[in-house]
């Protein structure tokens, strides 16, 4: 039997959980019977319908929060088939069966909400406490957001899997090209900045290093999140600090085989696919102790702690004057654990994942 896949991330996500939807998808092949972008079934033919089409999408999963009685005018999504849910939040613009399978990247909306925008902890909320009630079957991307969710909403779900997401093609591959005005030597650290990503510590931490003093940068590169304005602040007035914002995939590779060594400090992650990508192009990565990001990066990864500068900048010191053997053997230790992360081993596991269920 064939399943169906709501794939309304699609409409406005640009990060990891895009790649990772379109190889699932493409892996299961013709077991897909239908993609869904919210209400249509088609993705949207230019830019400017994928944003209407987004933008009702919103609006629709806002008001089955905030205006519920408004919304049961409109009714929820049927389908017959089993429904692959790429995110947790399509759920509650559908009937949700014990036969579906939901993806949960992390429940740091949850957990956290002040790391997000005000209204997203609520739309978590009543999506998990669908799933909760439903209870369907569930993937998760680490073996730590598989834990912190059962701890939330219990373990007596018909079946829980662990699978990690595959690495992308093409990510070392391609042209690379220089960001103007870059020299080297520099770190780097690549993601949303904001508080969740922990940057305006990582700036204090730099600073403390004194790296500035001998030549060396700290490049930060990334849109804004919530609290990204201290850390734009912070760099503004810290010699070193570079801030280049969002880059092209080119100017993306040049500084992953140009940099010293990865820098991420992260308070909160669902996975962490730049640690993924900074092993691929052998940089020796900083990382917060005791997180996703050291059971995504293995035992190679240097670790701090993320809440004191003083650690972080002992770290950025220990990237920045690692012995060429310690890299080699730091570099070779990532690369190996890198294997979990094979592309067709992990998309074998959804194939067959879905033929047990479906």
């Amino acid at each position: 039997m064939a399943i169906d896949v709501d794939f309304s991330l699609a409409l406005n996500e640009r990060t990891g959980k895009l790649f990772l939807g379109k190889d699932i998808i493409s892996s299961l092949g013709s077991r897909v019977g239908s993609v869904r972008y919210g209400r249509f079934t088609g993705f949207p033919r230019n830019d400017l319908m994928r944003r209407v089409v987004g933008r009702l999408t919103h609006k629709e999963t806002l008001g089955r929060v905030y205006r519920p009685r408004l919304t049961s005018l409109l009714p929820v999504i049927q389908s017959p088939r089993t429904t692959l849910h790429l995110d947790p939040l399509s759920v509650v613009r559908h009937r949700l069966k014990a036969t579906d399978i939901v993806l949960c990247h992390d429940v740091g909306p949850i957990t956290h909400p002040q790391y997000f925008a005000p209204f997203v902890g609520d739309l978590y909320t009543l999506a998990y406490n669908q799933i909760r009630r439903t209870k369907p079957h569930m993937v998760f991307v680490s073996n730590t957001s598989q834990r912190e969710f059962h701890a939330l909403y219990g373990k007596d779900f018909p079946s829980s899997d662990v699978i990690y997401i595959p690495t992308r093609l093409g990510v070392k591959e391609g042209q690379a090209r220089p960001v103007d005005g870059l020299s080297q030597p520099f770190l780097v650290t690549v993601g949303s900045v904001g508080d969740r990503k922990n940057q305006a510590r990582c700036i204090e931490a730099f600073a403390m290093s004194e790296l500035a003093n001998e030549g060396w940068k700290y490049v930060i590169v990334g849109g804004p999140e919530p609290g990204a304005d201290t850390a734009v602040q912070l760099a503004g007035q810290t010699r070193g600090v570079v801030m280049p914002g969002y880059m092209t995939d080119d100017e993306l590779r040049w500084l992953y085989r140009n940099a010293s060594g990865f820098v991420l400090m992260s308070l909160l992650e669902g996975f962490g696919m730049p640690v993924i990508e900074a092993i691929e192009h052998d940089l020796p990565c900083l990382v917060s102790g005791s997180s996703i990001l050291t059971e995504v990066g293995g035992e190679a990864m240097l670790g701090a702690d993320p809440l004191d500068p003083e650690s972080i900048a002992s770290g950025m010191r220990s990237l920045a004057e690692m012995p060429d053997d310690e890299r080699i053997r730091r570099i070779a230790q990532a690369r190996a654990h890198l294997l979990n992360f094979a592309r067709e081993p992990i998309l074998a596991r959804w194939r067959a994942l879905v033929e047990r269920i479906a």
